[in-house]
């Protein structure tokens, strides 16, 4: 037989749907299966039996569905017709009756078409149901088994009817004997028939970690002497044939193991035929047949389960292997770039051990203390994790996050420290680290000029609001409005930049005053939300649950957090529209998430980031609303400082604004 592999011309032809072939049958692949169809046609009829007129095989089947599958969907009646004729000339040769000679060519048509009809309905991924794939999976081999069940059921009942029509006056059992070798045939050489087409488009893949040549052909020798064996003694033992085919399947390719189970059956049905083996004994040449196939079925469908669950596992073993070569890849990449880079990275695990880092956190730990890398690197990290807090080393130059670490040259440097868990902290902790040394002595002077001049501000703009609002009193019932109007347009002024000194020197506090934690209480009529609540002048209480958790963290520095969130919430909300702010916390490891939401104007996302800078105001802000543009600039410097981080997110639905950061827990409330 000649598989489909090119059109005719030798030119390869597209898919044209899923019910089409995959190439147009060129004539010398027709011719092929013509060939094949009539010798294994007068194959079958050799095994009729005298005074019948019933074949005990019928190889040819699965050549005609094969047939039909390599041929494209619009020339399948083509097809059918040569299939109708060339069996019709066969069973006229070999002298069967002019009814059979009719009837059983259509009997055969119409299985042949309803067998491929199925198969492409169900079996979509197979080649020439208009995928690329062979017989691989247990999910193929299942539902194209149940294809040829029924379609050969059908078959055999129309070549029943023919065979009555040609007064051969059938019975049961040969219903049930056309039904089965109709089965066989279909099955075997339709399933080893497909696989060589898969073989032959070079689609098939090798076994991962298969056996070699040598050990294919101990199989083969093994295989030939145990079948010679157990057909040639009367004892039934033919079942031990079944632990080679699963051998086969396993360590070689579906296809061999296809082919070796075929071999073994075709064997097993030669030596019974002349009379050898069990099956032999039966003294009923047709439940010999039935018995001889249906033992050749089953290590066929053994070979071919074991072998699709082996295509499984190779075809996960292959991802894993090309998914390894991706990461391996990454991972050298990601090494190159870590290498180059001039922060330090250190990867710590749950119990805050160095996993892995990088050159750059290496020469920074070293510098701290030279000498065996990793008890360097320990040493920083612990150093990082435990500062020292002594009052000359919280400079007002150093912002949220730095660490002095001395030297072992007497010297210090300084380090600014960013902290975030990997995968929700179930992959340990990343830690970044920074020399930032010449910027913050850079940082200091402009630090110092802002402090002093914040409180050498207050003093003057305070005698001017007194003065202001004795003049605007004298101007009261002068009828001079203009004046009047101009000297509160002065005092807004004055309102505005002693805010803004306020907001500076809350802003020098955070960065470089001292933190003394504590418990602090958020929830409750007693607790932190409700005294802001009314330190800003909320109307509504802050809806919260009454058992949030607490934090441990520095009271003043929390109240100022939360005073210049909440207050956002009443400067920023919609107009005619009452502020509402709704406060939730969760403890998270070592930290407390708090999330709070107001339902005013919202922030644009453009600017959800830049909120947090210093003096930024968006401009639709800046059109309706005063401010400063420090209170969130000084709201993620009290979080940074205890460790944390603040961000800005979309509420799930409706208007408003979600912040969301995270403080220390409570020690013991951790979880």
């Amino acid at each position: 037989m000649v598989l489909p592999s090119t059109a005719a011309g030798g030119t390869p032809q597209p898919y044209r749907g899923a019910m089409t072939s995959v190439r147009v049958l060129g004539l010398p692949a027709a011719l092929g299966f013509a060939v094949a169809y009539v010798a294994l046609a007068l194959v079958g009829r050799a095994t009729v039996l005298p005074g019948s007129s019933v074949s005990l095989v019928w190889p040819a089947a699965g050549v005609a569905v094969l047939w039909l599958l390599a041929e494209r969907s619009d020339r399948q009646v083509r097809v059918l017709l040569l299939v109708a004729v060339l069996l019709g000339v066969v069973l006229a040769v070999t002298g069967a009756d002019v009814p059979l000679v009719l009837l059983g060519g259509a009997g055969v048509a119409v299985q042949t078409w309803l067998v491929v009809a199925l198969v492409r309905r169900w079996c979509p991924t197979l080649i020439g149901a208009g995928g690329e794939d062979s017989v691989h999976t247990l999910r193929t081999l299942a539902v194209g088994t149940g294809a040829v069940l029924v379609a050969c059921a059908v078959g055999a009942v129309l070549l029943t009817l023919a065979l009555w029509a040609a007064g051969d006056d059938p019975d049961l059992g040969d219903a049930v004997l056309v039904w089965g070798r109709q089965v066989a045939g279909t099955i075997v050489i339709g399933s080893v028939g497909h696989l060589a087409w898969e073989w032959r488009r070079g689609h098939a893949d090798p076994r991962v970690g298969g056996g070699g040549h040598a050990e294919l052909a101990v199989l083969w020798g093994m295989s030939a002497a145990a079948v010679v064996a157990m057909f040639l003694q009367p004892l039934p033992l033919v079942f031990l044939l079944v632990p080679l085919t699963g051998w086969c399947a396993s360590r070689f390719t579906t296809f061999t193991a296809a082919l070796h189970a075929c071999a073994l059956g075709t064997v097993a049905l030669v030596l019974t035929a002349g009379g050898h083996g069990p099956i032999a004994r039966l003294d009923d040449p047709y439940v010999e047949a039935m018995g001889t196939q249906s033992f050749l079925l089953a290590l066929l469908l053994t070979a071919l389960a074991v072998g699709t669950l082996r295509d499984r596992v190779d075809d996960l073993v292959r991802q894993l292997v090309a998914a390894q070569a991706v990461s391996d890849a990454q991972a050298e990449l990601l090494s190159g770039m870590t290498g180059s880079m001039g922060e330090g990275l250190l990867v710590l695990d749950d119990e805050r051990r160095v996993t892995t880092h990088n050159a750059a956190s290496a020469r920074l730990a070293r510098r701290h203390l030279p000498g065996d890398e990793q008890r360097a690197l320990a040493a920083l990290v612990d150093l990082l994790d435990h500062p020292p807090r002594p009052a000359a080393w919280r400079r007002p130059e150093l912002g949220p996050g730095d660490v002095v670490v001395p030297l072992a040259d007497g010297g210090e440097m300084v380090l600014a420290v960013t902290s975030r868990p990997l995968a929700a902290g179930r992959l340990g902790t990343l830690l970044v680290v920074r020399e930032v040394t010449a910027h913050r002595s850079g940082f200091r002077p402009l630090v110092e000029f802002a402090s002093t001049a914040a409180h050498d501000l207050r003093g003057p703009l305070t005698t001017m609001r007194s003065w202001l609002s004795l003049v605007e009193h004298d101007l009261d019932g002068t009828g001079q409005d203009e004046a009047r109007d101009a000297v509160r347009r002065v005092d807004r002024s004055v309102v505005h930049m002693s805010e803004l000194i306020d907001d500076l020197l809350a802003q020098a506090a955070a960065e470089g005053g001292q933190l003394r934690p504590e418990v602090v209480v958020l929830g409750g009529s007693g607790g932190l939300l409700a005294e802001v609540a009314d330190l800003v002048g909320l109307d509504e209480p802050v809806v919260a649950p009454a058992d949030l958790p607490a934090v441990h963290a520095d009271p003043g520095a929390v109240r100022q957090l939360f005073a210049n969130l909440v207050g956002n919430c009443v400067k920023y909300a919609r107009p005619g529209v009452p502020p509402r702010v709704e406060v939730d916390a969760h403890v998270r490891g070592d930290r407390v998430v708090v999330e709070v939401r107001d339902h005013g104007i919202g922030v644009p996302e453009a600017d959800r980031e830049r909120v947090f800078d210093r003096f930024h105001r968006s401009q639709e802000v800046q059109a309706s609303y005063t401010g400063t543009g420090l209170g969130l600039s000084l709201c993620r410097s009290i979080v940074e400082r205890h460790g944390g981080r603040i961000v800005c997110v979309a509420p799930g639905d409706g208007p408003g604004a979600v912040f969301r950061l995270d403080l220390p827990a409570v020690p013991g409330a951790r979880h």
